[in-house]
């Protein structure tokens, strides 16, 4: 007991360091950042000497935060075919930070950035030659480095990680994701382990100020309830949650496994390729603040009790088969079920946040928090199988299992042309007014 004291009170003490330290991370940062993008890396091009320069630093600042390095050097090592018909060889740089749970550190949570670029021109104007370098500082050095001081921090509180967190730098990321599905394809022993994916790109400024959004692709209750648990902790930014897809980056080859995905950017398309786009322009303290803010998300993935479900793009069917009849996803029917001609959000605003009470309990001990319910809406419209899938206190759990398993009939949902069961889950806030 004493031991577990003293590991939570260095917990809370590193993280009270945090909150106090992010002029240091946006010195690493940018430190990062400008080897990233030295000429001598010459835009860190897939299959060139200055993306294998480039991998060789990242895994260099790996080791030195004593992050273990699964590849070494010589990084996990693969080649394909340019468009040209050359054949190129790059390279990913991975690290593992391994949990501490022996039921729990065999599953992974994964943090990956891209940090290759698009190499450089040879120009010719008024007669002389010109080296046109496209650096890529936002594209995606500021991934790059976001990954390493997240990979930094998480190694400092390696003692607190229940599950295991690998950090991956892909290379080839600009020539059609191609280290990210090297590292899918050759991880099969793994790929089912992980549940959470958290990809970085270009997060290094945005237009009138930092203001980061988080794409997952699918909507889900809990990895959104997840997400804003996080933006509700003291000194956190709030990024904004788009349940959709942005541009193609390295998350694309985990979500179509059905692996649930969190892609992080202050930018809603791909940059056109610029020697603009230059280590000044990147907004350092934005970037300190989201490596904080991924730092905890990781954090708090790795320790929760329960896993993120995988979404509809898995090729395994997400169905449970009962005595009665199968039980479908919301993604797998041709009608979703319906509550007074509304959703989820309807229910919700319409009979949940309308019947529930807040226990005096919880009140009293100034308990909070969003509990994520799940349930089965059967072939007739009734609500069965009521069970919480993230708690937060046994009073709060209790209550918003009673108000959904009192809930009136739905509008059954359809496949096929005939009413089937189908599960879904619900966040309900519960949250103190001041």
């Amino acid at each position: 007991m004493n031991i577990r004291i003293i590991g939570l009170a260095a917990l809370l003490s590193l993280f009270s360091a945090e909150l106090y330290s992010q002029g240091e991370t946006g010195i690493q940062l940018k430190r990062h950042v400008a080897a990233l993008t030295s000429d001598s890396l010459m835009g860190r091009m897939a299959g060139t000497p200055g993306e294998k320069s480039a991998s060789l630093y990242i895994n260099r600042e790996l080791v030195n935060a004593g992050v273990e390095s699964m590849y070494g050097e010589v990084g996990q090592t693969f080649s394909f075919l340019s468009t040209f018909g050359d054949t190129i060889h790059s390279q990913n740089v991975v690290g593992i930070i391994e949990g501490y749970d022996p039921k729990l550190r065999d599953e992974l949570i994964v943090i990956g950035a891209h940090y290759d670029h698009l190499g450089f021109n040879m120009l010719t104007i008024n007669g002389k030659k010109s080296t046109q370098i496209f650096r890529g500082a936002n594209d995606n050095a500021s991934g790059t480095a976001v990954l390493i001081e997240v990979a930094r921090e998480l190694r400092r509180i390696s003692f607190d990680l229940k599950r295991s967190v690998i950090v991956v730098a892909f290379g080839a990321g600009e020539s059609s994701l191609t280290g990210s599905w090297y590292f899918l394809d050759n991880g099969m022993n793994y790929r089912d382990k992980i549940k959470l994916m958290v990809n970085l790109d270009q997060v290094g400024k945005s237009s009138g100020g930092y203001h980061p959004m988080v794409f997952t692709v699918l909507p889900g209750a809990e990895l959104t309830a997840l997400i804003k648990d996080v933006s509700d902790k003291p000194a956190m930014i709030t990024p904004e949650i788009r349940n959709s897809d942005s541009f193609s980056s390295d998350h694309r080859n985990f979500s179509t496994h059905g692996i649930p995905v969190a892609m992080f950017t202050t930018a809603l398309k791909k940059e056109f390729p610029s020697e603009k786009d230059s280590t000044e322009t990147l907004d350092y303290q934005g970037m300190s603040e989201l490596t904080h803010y991924v730092t905890e998300l990781a954090h708090t993935a790795a320790n929760m009790e329960y896993s993120i479900p995988v979404t509809s793009l898995s090729g395994k069917k997400d169905e449970v088969v009962t005595e009665q009849a199968k039980v479908y996803t919301m993604y797998e029917v041709d009608k979703r079920p319906s509550f007074l001609s509304g959703g989820e959000k309807q229910f919700l605003d319409r009979w949940v946040y309308d019947y529930i009470k807040y226990p005096d309990s919880a009140i009293k001990e100034g308990i909070q928090g969003r509990v994520v319910v799940e349930f089965v809406i059967e072939k007739d419209g009734k609500v069965s199988s009521v069970k919480v899938v993230k708690s937060v206190d046994d009073a709060l759990d209790a209550e918003a299992v009673k108000v959904v398993a009192a809930s009136p009939k739905w509008k059954a949902g359809i496949k096929g042309g005939e009413p089937v069961r189908v599960k879904m889950a619900i966040p309900i806030e519960f949250k103190l007014r001041k």
